[in-house]
């Protein structure tokens, strides 16, 4: 059975055009799926787990907290200040102090830094693949907030 030039042409256009289909929604399937975990890991926030907070009566009005912050990937607090002094502790991993106007310092595990009263700042994992995990400690005014995000 013999076939027309044209008919092997239009078979030939059929099977490219299947071809194509194909790999376009191939390449889709593997963006939706890739993407998304890139773009959900990059969005993770920190996860704070409070272990203490008590009243100080040395200090009248005033209460200790201490906490474990679990640091995704990527993962920062955005600008933000203090009231009192924080004092923070790595246990895992590295992290980034950003303070205004000055140059970023990594902080890697056991090592400690202090968050000064007032000064903006950023803090994030140094990483953009593994977690870091830090303890941090701060006493404040009953009731008052830890940190204030800053414009």
């Amino acid at each position: 059975m013999a076939h027309s030039a044209g008919t092997m042409q239009g078979v030939a256009m059929h099977h490219y055009r299947a071809l194509t289909t194909a790999l376009t929604l191939t390449a889709a399937a593997v963006i939706c799926t890739f993407g998304g975990q890139i773009a959900g890991a990059q969005q993770q926030p920190i996860k704070r787990t409070d272990l203490l907070k008590t009243y100080l009566p040395e200090m009248e009005g005033k209460e200790m907290q201490v906490w474990v912050a679990d640091i995704p990937p990527g993962a920062a607090t955005g600008p933000h200040f203090h009231p009192t002094p924080r004092f923070v502790y790595v246990l895992e991993g590295a992290v980034v102090l950003e303070l205004d106007g000055k140059a970023p310092q990594t902080f890697r595990g056991g090592q400690a830094f202090v968050e000064m009263p007032g000064e903006r700042h950023n803090f994030r994992n140094a990483s953009t693949t593994e977690p870091a995990k830090a303890l941090g400690f701060q006493y404040a005014g009953n009731n008052e907030p830890l940190q204030t995000n800053a414009p």
